[in-house]
């Protein structure tokens, strides 16, 4: 029995597609991020790989579709089986990607027009410079007021007790400017004498940063701080002393001074970029949008095998058996209607060959008639001469008696010639047309081939028999007797095609057929093979090509085979040597 096994490699391409959709996926994610910083900073890197990108992944889609059309175009033009149904299907995939695409990409691309439109109407870029404006006069008001308190006509009379009271000195400043929100006062040898502010963070910690110092001093920022400060000299109680009074600016100034500048920047290139981003962003979907399409034409093809593929076995299946290979079958390993469709022909063609078995032994039957008729020529064959050599006896004794012992010896050697050929003749036709009865039994396969095996190692010391290859534990429902009569003709058949030594080899496996379970025996030979002329007739009786041959052992063999519910059939080349297949029920 020829078996095809529907199998897919469906999984693989689809895991390597889904790999593939991944990797795009994140690809769209990755650069959607980035396009808008691009347009803004203008990285000409990034541009480059996104444009490369854009190029790349649709010529390798698009490099698999034209393989994989090429391919359908050639099954096309030999006519495969399912080639037309396949590119129906494809079509029909491509239809309802391509149906369901455009009304996205209508929408995604409406939406961001609309989108672009919506942010460009609300005047971004002129609130933010308002905003940083704002800071920009709060940055130069809290400059404007420390130099107006550095001229200011009263600081004598904020200092003139810094020698014994310099807290005094901070309490008359915070009441009048607030804003001045530290002080700190150093001898005019740089030692310290006071300090007080929002801030512990603003306190100068080394006078010899300052030393030699008046008036402004450079901006700082320490950690989440701004200080704005300035250095004044002062005299109280007849000594010296530095005095230094600043603004401390909160962390939350600079993050919101530098956010607005970073904001103005970034919306003031957009600004500059509004007419084009648009259609940026929609090259931009339809870049991407386009490989997801051919992804889908690939993965259509993928699911497009698997959809026909039990059917273009079905239809090859067809095609055998039209052709007379009742043999053939499909396994399939889903459970869906194609599989009941599989099953049921499966069934199908086993009671076709059940029925062709059956035809085959009607046929034979109705060729007795035809070996009937073989048989009485046969036999007239040898009467003839016999009645002939019978008159010239009688006719001698009752005539001239001169010379009659020779002819008799003669005569008489004629008459039992014959009748041996006659007895021969007979004895090969009641073998053939009368076995007996089938006495089945359990019996040990692999024992009953070794006690065959055994006689015919003796017949020929330059074949071997080798059984190695059979199953010791098959037991089937047979006659052994009967069976041992088929393994002994085939023996003999590969013995006399090997005159000069070969081998034997015997082996085995289970078959299913339908619902019934059968061991087929495969008994090879080295020898010389089968003429591709006489192949047709290896079975017919009376056919012989051994010169005292009968013509009958190949055909009683087949009739046990066939009354054990069996099949045999056989495959030769010339000069490799031949192979007897038999099929045997397991009689369950």
């Amino acid at each position: 029995m020829k078996i095809r096994l529907s199998r897919s490699s469906t999984p693989t391409g689809l895991i390597v597609l889904t790999l593939f959709y991944i990797l795009l996926i994140g690809l769209i994610l990755f650069f959607s991020q980035q396009i808008l910083s691009n347009i803004i900073l203008a990285n000409p890197l990034i541009n480059f790989v996104i444009i490369a990108a854009s190029i790349i992944l649709p010529l390798i889609l698009l490099g698999a579709i034209v393989v994989n059309i090429v391919k359908l175009i050639r099954e096309r033009s030999v006519r495969r089986p399912g080639a037309r149904l396949k590119t129906r299907l494809i079509l029909f995939f491509a239809f309802v990607a391509l149906f369901s695409l455009i009304p996205q990409a209508i929408l995604s691309i409406t939406f961001i027009n609309s989108s672009i439109k919506f942010w460009f109407a609300i005047r971004v870029v002129d609130a933010l410079e308002g905003g940083l404006q704002v800071c920009l006069d709060y940055y130069s008001d809290r400059v404007e007021n420390l130099k107006s308190f550095m001229d200011s006509p009263v600081l004598p009379y904020f200092f003139s007790d810094l020698g014994h009271d310099p807290g005094a000195a901070f309490k008359r400043i915070s009441s009048v400017n607030p804003s001045l929100n530290m002080i700190q006062v150093f001898t005019e040898g740089g030692k310290e004498l006071f300090y007080r502010g929002d801030s512990p963070k603003a306190r100068i910690t080394d006078f010899n940063q300052v030393r030699g110092k008046s008036g402004f001093l450079p901006r700082e920022e320490k950690e989440d701080l701004s200080i704005l400060r300035a250095i004044i000299p002062a005299a109280s109680g007849g000594r010296n002393y530095y005095v230094i009074v600043g603004t401390i600016l909160k962390q939350e100034f600079n993050n919101y001074a530098k956010s607005i500048t970073a904001a103005r920047i970034a919306f003031k290139q957009l600004d500059n970029y509004k007419d084009v981003f648009g259609l940026v962003v929609v090259i931009f979907y339809i870049i991407f949008s386009f490989p997801i399409f051919l992804l889908s034409i690939l993965v259509s093809f993928l699911l497009t095998d698997e959809i026909i593929r039990p059917i273009v076995h079905l239809e090859d299946a067809i095609q055998r058996v039209a052709e007379g290979d009742f043999s053939y079958r499909v396994l399939i390993k889903a459970s869906d209607e194609l599989s009941i469709l599989v099953n049921s022909f499966n069934t199908m063609v086993a009671e076709l060959e059940a029925s062709k078995k059956k035809l085959v032994h009607a046929e034979r039957h109705a060729a007795w008639q035809e070996i009937a008729k073989r048989l009485a020529h046969e036999i007239k064959n040898p009467l003839t001469p016999i009645r002939l050599s019978a008159e010239r006896i009688l006719k001698k004794y009752h005539g001239d008696r001169e010379g009659f012992e020779l002819m008799l010896d003669s005569a008489i050697s004629a008459i039992i010639n014959e009748v041996n050929n006659l007895d021969r003749l007979l004895i090969e036709f009641k073998e053939f047309t009368r076995l007996p009865d089938l006495k089945k039994e359990k019996v040990n396969l692999k024992d009953l081939f070794a006690e065959v095996a055994e006689i015919y190692r003796s017949v020929s010391q330059n074949v071997t028999i080798d059984l190695d290859l059979l199953n010791e534990s098959v037991v089937l429902n047979i006659d052994p007797n009967q069976i041992k009569h088929v393994i002994g003709n085939l023996f003999k058949n590969s013995i006399h095609a090997m005159p000069e030594g070969g081998k034997i080899v015997v082996n085995g496996d289970e078959v299913r057929k339908g619902l019934l379970r059968y061991f087929r025996l495969q008994i090879m030979d080295t020898g010389t093979g089968i003429d591709e002329e006489y192949r047709d007739m290896i079975f017919n009786p009376y056919f012989t090509t051994k010169k005292d041959g009968t013509g009958l052992g190949l055909s009683i063999v087949e009739r046990i085979v066939f009354d054990h519910n069996g099949n045999i059939w056989f495959e030769s080349k010339k000069g490799v040597g031949t192979t007897f297949f038999i099929d045997l029920p397991f009689g369950e």
